[in-house]
């Protein structure tokens, strides 16, 4: 009933709407009036035989009367309608992306390498339109520790910047080498820095974090990553806080399913210049191909589905697109019309009718 006379105050409007101000009165005399009769009915005396009682028609007709009256004075307020149509307005929504910079990314086994992908992918959020203007992104990259590098925001210009400047370090040499993937670090820095922007935005100390369905993760990594009994520990709390606020996880799935030699990110660096040669040793024999069974714990924990980018020739755009577009909201709107449509004459002729059925009643 609410949308419905939402819907109505919205879309009528009136020339004289000072003469809306005898609608209420009128109300007011029809609602004295039928108490009146309600009473006189209670306290009449007995019906005796022969006898005739004339009440109900009375109330019938004052109630016509009344309800007439009320029209005439919505009919000489001169409503017009404002609207020439209707259409369904999709809601916002906030878009979390989290990318796995870690050394595996690096790799190029499908050519150009995972990371590569992940950022072309990541980048169709706008390149294909998927994004509206109310829409806002974050951007979160990670390794063995995590780093936000975009707060929620509408601004396209910044994220798009941000994501571009993702790639390999400059060297391997110091902690420049990030092979671990912790996902349970990358995750928990998630939701606390969503908790935190939103506490702050709601200007509220006492805030809370509410479960809701307008906000997702896209997860771009090639899912090899390693979880021992801590990090298991961590990842389950971090996946019970995403549940316990709607977050939805969605990975995007990059790399070969035969994978490659580890070994092979050092054909980008110079031996002894960029890394240290124990380095070749300590990698020699390790392979890493796209980890089905990380991607579909993290997609399980949250009732998110994944998409698997195992070809270059592959794109994430639709996938990522359909999930979009089910964490938005539909609602109704109308659309204003140029010209408009007056109104008042059929509520004349609504208040004859009635005034008629009053006549008859009397």
């Amino acid at each position: 009933m609410d949308a419905i006379a939402n819907l109505f105050r919205d879309s009528v409007e009136f020339t004289n709407p000072e003469y809306l101000a005898i609608v209420p009165i009128a109300g007011l005399i029809l609602v004295f009036g039928l108490i009146v009769f309600g009473l006189r009915l209670v306290l009449r005396p007995d019906r005796t035989e022969g006898s005739k009682y004339p009440l109900i028609g009375h109330i019938k007709f004052w109630f016509f009367a009344v309800v007439s009256l009320m029209l005439v004075a919505v009919a000489a307020a001169r409503p017009f309608w404002v609207y020439g149509g209707s259409s369904f307005k999709r809601g916002d929504v906030d878009v979390v992306v989290a990318i796995d910079a870690s050394a595996s990314m690096w790799v190029k086994d499908l050519g150009p390498s995972r990371l590569d992908l992940a950022v072309r992918e990541a980048l169709s959020l706008y390149t294909q339109d998927v994004l509206t203007p109310g829409d806002r992104t974050a951007l979160f990259v990670w390794g063995t520790t995590a780093l936000r590098r975009v707060h929620l925001s509408a601004n396209a210009e910044r994220f798009i910047e941000e994501v571009g400047r993702i790639g390999p370090p400059p060297t391997l040499t110091g902690d420049a080498f990030p092979w671990d993937s912790d996902i349970a670090t990358a995750f928990e820095a998630i939701y606390l820095s969503l908790d935190n922007q939103d506490r702050f935005e709601s200007g509220d100390d006492g805030w809370l974090p509410e479960e809701r369905s307008d906000r997702l993760v896209l997860l771009f990594t090639d899912g090899d990553f390693l979880i021992d009994a801590e990090q298991r520990s961590r990842l389950d709390v971090a996946l019970n806080e995403f549940r316990q606020r709607g977050l939805v996880i969605y990975p995007v799935g990059i790399g070969s399913r035969t994978g490659v030699s580890v070994d092979s990110v050092l054909l980008d660096y110079v031996r002894g210049v960029d890394y240290d040669e124990t380095l070749e040793a300590d990698l020699e024999g390790q392979r890493t191909r796209l980890g089905l069974d990380g991607l579909g714990l993290v997609e399980q924990r949250t009732s998110g589905r994944s998409f698997l980018l195992d070809s270059r020739q592959l794109t994430s755009a639709t996938f990522i697109r359909n999930v979009v577009d089910n964490h938005r909201s539909i609602s109704f709107q109308l659309i204003p019309s140029e010209d408009k449509q007056e109104v008042w004459q059929w509520v004349v002729m609504l208040a004859i009718f009635l005034f008629v059925l009053a006549m008859l009643f009397y």
